[in-house]
């Protein structure tokens, strides 16, 4: 199987610090598999992820109106094509900044015990170098924020870097892995897909939820001394000391 590579977007500097905000049972498996996961988009709450915008898929369903299904699949329109994209579309996000960040605590914290590890660019990357992928794309962009009725497509995975504007405060940047798995708008496809990682290239620092208790600080640093993480742990900015 060859080595599909990490493309980055142009935009992105490789010292540019991405956070993950995760719970325990996610941090744990990174660390003990070894892999990231990457899931499905119409596994998403938002039930936009991955749709053309309203520009797009109306000239597509023109087209296909006039062409008629595609050769060979069940592609009659641009929702049965968008299907095909997302069954075939894996994603992993990572929140943009400098720092860790309180709306991202709040938000994927349902409670205190969740940890956030924070990586850049080029480490991100260089993790991934093993990651033994074999499909059509693996990239490295940021979200565009916009409405979707003022959207325009570039090519097929532009769907998956398109999000209303009120998540623009997620300043998500995101990881995509196109597979070429889905030929028809029924195939099935799992729901999700591990990626290979080196996690000691890929973490750079872990945080543990600024309000968690010290005992829950104390398991964090006890997992990544088990799993011989040299990246260190320490409670986040925010809460008490």
């Amino acid at each position: 199987m060859r080595n599909l590579p990490l493309n980055v977007d142009d935009n992105l500097s490789q010292d540019e610090k991405l956070w993950r905000y995760i719970d325990l049972s996610k941090f744990v498996s990174l660390l003990s598999t070894k892999t990231l996961w990457l899931a499905r988009p119409d596994t998403f709450q938002d039930s936009h992820e991955g749709k053309f915008p309203l520009a797009m898929k109306s000239s597509l369903d023109k087209i296909y109106s006039k062409l008629g299904p595609c050769p060979n699949t069940n592609i009659s329109s641009s929702d049965d094509f968008g299907g095909v994209l997302c069954r075939n579309a894996y994603i992993s996000c990572w929140h943009r900044n400098a720092n860790e960040n309180m709306v991202m605590w709040q938000v994927y914290g349902k409670d205190t015990n969740i940890v956030s590890i924070q990586t850049d660019v080029q480490s991100l990357k260089e993790s991934l170098e093993d990651s033994k992928l074999n499909g059509l794309s693996f990239l490295l962009k940021n979200i565009n924020y916009q409405d979707h009725s003022e959207s325009n497509l570039e090519n097929y995975t532009a769907p998956f870097f398109i999000k209303r504007p009120h998540f623009s405060f997620e300043n998500e940047t995101r990881m995509l892995y196109s597979a070429n798995k889905a030929i028809t708008a029924s195939c099935e496809t799992p729901l999700g897909h591990t990626c290979k990682v080196n996690p000691n290239i890929l973490i750079k620092e872990i945080l543990v939820h600024p309000d968690s208790e010290g005992w829950f600080v104390n398991v964090v640093k006890d997992i990544a001394i088990k799993y011989e993480i040299d990246a260190p742990v320490q409670r986040g900015l925010y809460g008490h000391r």
